[in-house]
């Protein structure tokens, strides 16, 4: 079965509260995909694998700008929404269920571009994900991942505050502890899903090993427009919660 692992079985449970969330959250819609678009540039005429494309937000977007778009979800019921959405805004994107670590629907060496956007800290075979994404780029090909940063994001890590309530320091700890665990991405979802930790050398040496070469790292800071946009950005002016890079396939 596609996508057979807990962390599909968790996100196909609340895939519904997913899109509704997604539609209208200032994290996505006013930070994360502004700059994934901006970093992957001018995409007419490139082939793009949107890796762990939900409901297809970005393939629809990237096919608009001329991108040949194949969108992979290892959730049957995202695929679906993706497939609706897609149908609606007469858009051409093909579209895949299967696991990033199992993509063998797709040929080798035939995409000039993977997107992981928000995807990878999530999959339950890391190092098979990986495997597969060079498998599918062309040599020269790239790779642009975000993710929420590790090294701010360990099973145990808060801000701790004043007596005030003010945040004062960001406190974490537990980092080298490599689990999964359930959690609620918000109080609206009717389910948790399995989340994942691992180590900012997790991710980087398996990249590494697999034959890719780092030609962008980026923690990004709010600015403060955006924190005038939504007051929630503010704490991203002190500490990074995501990291964006670019990878190049050897």
């Amino acid at each position: 079965m596609p996508g057979d692992d807990s962390t599909t079985r968790s996100w196909d449970a609340i895939a519904d509260d997913w899109v509704t969330h997604a539609d209208s959250s200032d994290y996505q819609n006013l930070f994360l995909v502004p700059r994934m678009l901006q970093m992957l540039g001018d995409v007419n005429g490139r082939r793009v694998l949107d890796l762990g494309c939900g409901e297809g937000r970005y393939s629809r977007e990237l096919a608009r700008r001329g991108a040949r778009v194949t969108g992979v979800d290892a959730s049957a019921r995202l695929i679906e929404i993706a497939r609706q959405r897609t149908r609606a805004e007469a858009a051409a994107v093909t579209y895949y269920c299967a696991n990033a670590n199992a993509l063998g629907a797709i040929a080798a060496a035939s995409h000039d571009v993977v997107l992981a956007a928000m995807s990878l800290m999530n999959v339950e075979d890391y190092p098979g994900a990986v495997q597969e994404v060079h498998r599918v780029l062309a040599p020269g090909g790239e790779l642009l991942v975000s993710i929420t940063h590790p090294c701010f994001s360990a099973p145990t890590s808060e801000w701790v505050r004043d007596a005030a309530g003010h945040r004062r320091v960001f406190a974490v700890d537990r980092y080298f502890d490599r689990i999964a665990w359930k959690e609620k991405i918000s109080a609206a979802f009717r389910a948790p899903v399995v989340r994942r930790h691992r180590t900012l050398g997790d991710y980087v040496g398996v990249l590494l090993g697999a034959r890719f070469e780092l030609r962008e790292f980026v923690e990004p800071m709010a600015t403060e427009e955006e924190v005038k946009q939504s007051a929630r950005f503010e704490h991203m002016t002190r500490i990074p919660y995501f990291l964006f890079m670019r990878w190049r396939r050897f």
